[in-house]
């Protein structure tokens, strides 16, 4: 599901009915609208189903959604405002950029169609039945689509350029040691049979070599004999005492001889990794992957903040209790 297809289409994967929620107040925008964004009116009916659907989401989680009129709903209704009326600067910002950041009739019929794939077995007639049921009509649905896809489109434009070198990695490498630093951990794999006698015969043969294949054929463990009767990494405390006294007693690559538990007979095995320092050679990759997504995401929201405060003359509530204090996109 497209990330930014908020508000409504939060509820097409859940498949929950919208009821209404109605707010008093409002009024004097134009034909009943709760807000205008330059030339966009976002009418009453659309912030409406952004808090019916946070109420069955709310609902669903077995949480208590805010009562009308208390200030906990009022804080609701004034975010579930403020991401419409982003949504409206992005599309007329959109608008703006031309081509290179509006999407095409294609792309929309594209992205329309993976919704109903995937939120309603790719049948059409389910999904027309919930836009009825849920009061959207299918302009709705284009511009909300139309939104998520001309969003990336504009951030692209704003992180284009950002770039994170390997010079500038290993210099942060470098000034971050406590960063690249890997805690000593230790796996076990284990053979898990019924009897003594299993074990001892198991035990006579078994080495590093084939403890994986005598584990997928002789052991009695159903959660681990299909992985070579590996149970991964594992700590203290959570492993039966008798199990875990020779697991952590055995050096990296050793098999221990026959351990009894309440389980059975047990033949164990452990891979130890010792801590080690991360050379930064190793460490590259993730630094700039990690730097260049901190970096684009500060670009990003320098951005918003820019926008909506160029926006702010143009934005007008018809009830200002609407009015978030702080203003945010969302």
């Amino acid at each position: 599901m497209p990330t930014h297809f908020r508000p409504a289409i939060a509820a097409f994967a859940a498949g929950v009915a919208l009821a209404a929620i109605a707010l008093t107040g409002c009024g004097g925008v134009v034909d009943g609208g709760v807000a205008q964004v330059g030339d966009q009116v976002i009418p009453q009916s659309e912030l409406d189903q952004a808090l019916s659907q946070q109420k069955s989401a709310a609902e669903q989680q077995k949480q208590t959604f805010p009562a009308e009129g208390t200030d906990e709903y009022a804080v609701l209704a004034q975010n579930a405002l403020a991401s419409l009326v982003f949504q409206r600067i992005v599309d007329q910002e959109a608008q703006k950029c031309g081509k290179p950041c509006v999407p095409t009739a294609l792309q929309l019929k594209a992205e329309t169609k993976k919704i109903i794939t995937t939120n309603f077995s790719g049948s059409q007639k389910q999904f027309d039945d919930f836009l009825k049921k849920a009061n959207i009509t299918k302009a709705d649905v284009t511009r909300i689509i139309r939104t998520n896809l001309e969003q990336p489109k504009l951030v692209a434009r704003v992180t284009k350029g950002i770039t994170f070198t390997p010079a500038e990695a290993l210099a942060y490498c470098k000034a971050h040691p406590e960063e690249f630093k890997q805690a000593a951990s230790r796996e076990a794999s284990h053979i898990l049979v019924k009897t003594k006698a299993e074990a001892d015969r198991i035990s006579a043969i078994v080495n590093s070599s084939n403890f994986a294949a005598l584990a997928k054929q002789d052991s009695t463990d159903p959660g681990s004999k299909n992985h070579g009767g590996s149970l991964g990494a594992i700590t203290k405390g959570a492993l039966v005492p008798e199990f875990e006294k020779v697991a952590f007693a055995l050096g990296d690559g050793q098999i221990s001889a026959p351990v009894q538990t309440q389980f059975g007979w047990h033949i164990i095995t452990a891979t130890v990794t010792p801590a080690r320092d991360i050379p930064c050679a190793e460490a590259e990759t993730n630094i700039i992957t990690q730097q260049l997504q901190i970096k684009k995401s500060a670009a990003e929201a320098k951005w918003r903040t820019k926008l909506l405060k160029q926006w702010d003359s143009r934005i007008v509530y018809s009830d200002e209790s609407l009015k978030p204090a702080s203003t945010t996109g969302g």
